[in-house]
């Protein structure tokens, strides 16, 4: 049921109660108004009754729902009547949503003090934290007023949540002066860093917020230096997300100024020995001559580039933010070599600092292969175009997600509850989602992988350079990668429909290309999936499934297949061999004679007539054997 409706029901209910109560008290006539108290017996006790139910509280604007009780719902609603109601008939005030919120906690989103104090003074707990370990005080910083009361009742000023984020770190987000006033003045730490090592002065200027960080420097007390880089900071945010050059320019002249307050013992910058060609070798000023020179809008952006990685590091959130921003606003305006190198820059760092399968890693390395193809087909539809893609950026990314790969296959391979949970048993349901989400983030990387093979094939490239991505495709082609539903790097090669990934982004799949560079890199053409198919079974049985006739990939797909010796009799889980497919397809010519060996037909009769063999064969032909029966797991 929808709780919010049934409260509002409530509160009329409540309403006639009261009607039925002044009638009561007013009438002359005994026997009506025994009538009207058994009405009145009877709605307090649908009342009472209330007090133990539970419901779903469905929020729209967030698609979620949460199960509450009545009390919860009522607060959250801004019905005091029902909640004093509802306490007076026994309600738990201290009951919590299936989050582990309590009513006044949420109450506090409503800043409706009165609501607040009545709950406080009936003995709601407002210490308790939700399981995000959001508090009540974290709730109410957009009411001054309420962060003083309940400061007042005992609120833990520098309770933090499950990100390390305390109330002054959401009061300073959301902009609310007068709450951050009223934390700081009540002992609030200002110094405590979040997750991301925010402590409230780095929040306030990584928000563009002038007057916060005013206060915070002059109540907390902080040096010069400190409001000098929260300056610096402060106008990086105002260029960049605020499109605001001058204002964000006069800030920096301001922090200049203020490095140069004392001339005798100026406060200068650290700055990095050497300069980086990812930043177009840009250097910070460093005085205030140096700044006023600065007037081309790309070198500003620049120094905004440089300040962030300075003050805040290479892998804070606003670092990573400004980077890939200013890439995406390079390729918005056709500088794609200026995006490539400001993306490919983040994701080399962010690649050596995370797990191979960090999601900021498969964020950061499929926007790079999408902006590749993106240009790659623009080339290819549009000749005059001037932009393309150079081939060592691209080989440099694909060397890049090689070691990714194979990082991520030798963790998942020590994981039971990943790679290997499709053979393990007794797995619990949240063990298999978490194991499906990996595997799925595993095959994200290896389909991303293949459409860098398939651009590696498109682009101009001497014989040393083909050396150098055969050699990096051999490298992880010999370690047989496999995803979800053991699906190797040749599978995703001949088949777009497993693709996790839209094609219209990236190339399109079957590409002959690309499996015979696996084949001669080293590919197992007879590798069977969970299903048991090999890549030649798959594209047959695709191929046989067309009402019409084959595309001209898949055709030369399944004849480089054959040519390459796969063999065509390997049977998958229900029986089915790329045979089967090819002998009764109409649209292909096959000769079985031409593809099938006096070794398979043996090999299938040894099978057939269940001839016991492991001890009659070398060792090394039995899975050749085994490959020409019924597959199994």
């Amino acid at each position: 049921m929808c709780l919010l409706i049934c409260i509002n029901d409530l509160y009329l209910l409540l309403k006639v109660v009261a009607k039925i109560k002044t009638i009561c008290n007013k009438s002359i006539t005994p026997v009506l108004t025994l009538k009207r108290l058994f009405l009145l017996d009877t709605l307090l006790l649908l009342t009472s009754v209330a007090c133990l139910l539970s419901g779903v509280y469905e929020v729209h604007e967030e698609n979620s729902r949460y199960l509450v009780s009545p009390l919860w719902c009522a607060a959250v609603a801004n019905k005091l009547d029902v909640v004093q109601t509802l306490v007076r008939h026994g309600a738990n005030v201290n009951e919590t949503s299936d989050t582990d919120s309590t009513p006044v906690r949420s109450a506090c989103l409503t800043t409706n003090i009165q609501m607040i104090k009545f709950l406080v003074e009936n003995g709601a707990d407002i210490l308790k934290p939700n399981k995000n370990g959001g508090t009540c005080l974290i709730n109410s910083v957009r009411s001054a007023q309420l962060c003083t009361f309940l400061i007042s009742k005992g609120a833990a000023v520098n309770a933090v949540d499950n990100f390390k984020d305390t109330a002054l770190h959401y009061a300073i987000r959301e902009g609310m002066l007068e709450s951050v006033k009223v934390l700081l003045s009540n002992k609030a730490d200002y110094m405590i860093r979040n997750d991301f090592g925010d402590d409230a002065l780095q929040t306030a200027a990584t928000r563009g917020n002038v007057e916060i960080v005013d206060v915070i420097v002059e109540m907390a007390g902080l040096s010069l230096e400190a409001k000098i880089q929260a300056y610096e900071i402060l106008g990086t945010c105002h260029i960049d997300d605020r499109n605001d050059i001058v204002f964000g320019l006069q800030l920096w002249r301001q922090a200049m100024k203020w490095r140069y307050k004392n001339k005798n013992q100026p406060i200068l910058k650290v700055l990095p020995k050497e300069t980086k060609k990812v930043y177009l070798n840009a250097k910070e000023p460093e005085n205030e001559e140096e700044l006023l020179e600065l007037t081309d809008p790309d070198e500003i952006y620049m120094q905004s580039l440089l300040i962030r990685e300075r003050i805040l590091g290479q892998h804070h959130e606003d670092s990573v933010f400004g980077l890939r921003y200013r890439g995406a606003v390079y390729a918005d305006s056709n500088k794609f070599q200026r995006c490539v190198d400001l993306w490919k820059y983040v994701y080399i760092f962010r690649y050596q600092q995370n797990e191979p399968l960090n999601l900021d890693c498969l964020y950061n390395v499929q926007t790079l292969v999408k902006l590749f193809w993106h240009v790659q087909k623009e080339r290819e539809n549009n000749g005059e175009i001037e932009a393309k893609i150079f081939f060592d950026d691209a080989l440099e990314v694909l060397q890049i997600l090689t070691g990714q790969i194979i990082s991520a296959k030798e963790c998942l391979s020590n994981d039971g509850e990943c790679l290997l949970y499709e053979q393990a048993s007794k797995l619990n349901t949240q063990a298999e989602d978490k194991a499906s989400q990996t595997l799925s983030e595993f095959q994200l990387l290896m389909q991303l992988y293949v459409h860098m093979i398939h651009l590696l094939t498109k682009l101009e490239c001497s014989l040393d350079q083909t050396h150098a991505y055969m050699s990096c495709i051999h490298r992880l082609v010999s370690t047989d990668p496999r995803c979800t539903k053991r699906l190797s790097l040749l599978h995703l090669a001949v088949d777009s429909k497993t693709s996790l990934i839209a094609d219209e982004y990236y190339s399109q799949f079957p590409s002959l290309e690309v499996v015979q560079l696996l084949v001669r890199c080293g590919a197992n053409v007879n590798a069977q999936c969970k299903c048991g198919n090999t890549a030649l079974l798959k594209a047959a049985h695709t191929m046989y499934m067309h009402s019409g006739p084959p595309e001209d990939e898949e055709k030369k797909v399944i004849e480089y297949l054959l040519a390459v010796g796969t063999h065509v009799d390997i049977m998958n889980n229900i029986g089915d061999t790329a045979e089967k497919f090819l002998k009764h397809s109409v649209i292909f010519s096959y000769s079985p004679l031409q593809y099938l060996s006096l070794k398979c037909l043996a090999a299938r009769v040894i099978l057939k007539e269940k001839i016991p063999f492991k001890s009659e064969v070398p060792v090394s032909l039995i899975p050749f054997v085994q490959c020409h029966g019924m597959h199994c797991n």
